[in-house]
């Protein structure tokens, strides 16, 4: 089951995809070009099962891509634009409050709503258990997650 920190996560890392993916297909491109016919102390079965690795990796993310779009379609008009403002740009909360035209708590509660909602629907999906994996297996989301967790306890350690 997912929780509010993985749907921010998943907001978070969003954009970061494509370059990411991007990245990984230069570093396929490149690996199999200096060490694909060279014969070098990598024998052509490492190489080959390095981009492999490379390029499960890339559908890993590409699959991340798909199934948080798919979750955000079933959203209301609302929650699309709140999440959208939030995995495309990184702007302070004041920013968000002035393109919302709300006020701070307004905005906030509107965005914790959308959040909510994006995991609810993520739970919902056929895609829940696939997209549990792909989260496991990477580990620079699950420190987004842990991030983001570790600054709302200390807020809410801060309010009480």
């Amino acid at each position: 089951m997912f929780n509010n920190y993985d749907s921010e996560a998943l907001i978070k890392c969003y954009r970061m995809l494509a370059k990411k993916c991007e990245a990984l297909d230069r570093f396929i491109q490149n690996h199999a070009f200096h060490f694909g016919v060279t014969d070098c102390e990598f024998g052509s079965f490492d190489v080959c099962n390095n981009i492999i690795d490379l390029m499960t990796r890339k559908n890993r993310l590409i699959n991340l891509k798909v199934i948080v779009d798919k979750a955000i379609d079933v959203l209301s008009e609302n929650d699309k634009k709140v999440i959208f403002i939030k995995m495309h740009y990184n702007l302070s909360m004041a920013e968000i409050c002035e393109i919302l035209e709300l006020k701070e708590r307004t905005a906030f509660r509107r965005i914790e709503k959308a959040i909510e909602n994006l995991t609810a629907s993520l739970n919902n999906s056929k895609y829940s258990e696939k997209l549990d994996y792909i989260m496991r297996d990477e580990e620079w989301i699950e420190r987004i997650r842990d991030e983001i967790k570790a600054k709302r306890m200390a807020l809410k350690f801060r309010h009480q």
